[in-house]
C-alpha cells in the first residue's frame, strides 16, 4: 500500500473522528445566531474525510519526502507554532496577518497582490466568518 493511501485512511479517519466525537465535544450549543457554531467544523470535517477518501482511491503515487522537505516541513511547523503563540499573546488581529504573510513567503509566493490578499484578505475573511457571521469571539 503506497504512502498516499495511507495519508487517505488517516484524513478519513480524522475526518470521521472531527465528525463524531471532537466537535460535538468541544463546540458549545448556543441558541443565537442564524449560523450555529457546530455548521462550518462540521462540514469541513466532511471536506477532511470526502479528500481523504479521493486520496485512496486515487493516489498520485508513492511519494516519500526526502530530508530536505523535513525539514522544510519542520520550518512550516515551527512558523506556525510561532503564530499560534502570537494569537494567544497579541490576538488573532495582531498576529494572523503576519503569520499569513510568514506562510506565504516560506511557499514562494512573491506576487504582490496575492500576499496582500492573503496577508490582509483572509484574516479579514476569517474575522468576518467569526466575529460576524458566528458571533463567536477571536482570540
Amino acid at each position: 500500500m503506497s504512502s498516499d493511501r495511507w495519508t487517505g485512511l488517516f484524513f478519513i479517519g480524522l475526518g470521521a473522528l472531527l465528525f463524531t466525537v471532537i466537535i460535538p465535544w468541544q463546540v458549545e450549543p448556543v441558541a443565537y445566531g442564524w449560523l450555529k457554531p457546530r455548521t462550518l467544523p462540521l462540514a469541513l470535517s466532511v471536506v477532511i474525510g470526502l479528500c481523504g477518501l479521493a486520496l485512496l482511491l486515487r493516489p498520485s503515487g508513492d511519494a516519500r519526502p526526502g530530508a530536505s522537505r523535513w525539514g522544510r516541513a519542520v520550518l512550516f511547523s515551527t512558523v506556525l507554532g510561532l503564530g499560534l503563540g502570537g494569537v494567544w499573546m497579541f490576538g488573532f488581529l495582531v498576529a494572523a496577518p503576519p503569520l499569513a504573510l510568514a506562510i506565504m513567503l516560506l511557499a514562494h509566493e512573491r506576487r504582490p497582490l496575492w500576499l496582500i490578499l492573503g496577508a490582509a484578505g483572509m484574516p479579514a475573511l476569517i474575522w468576518l466568518a467569526v466575529e460576524v457571521l458566528l458571533e463567536r469571539p477571536l482570540p
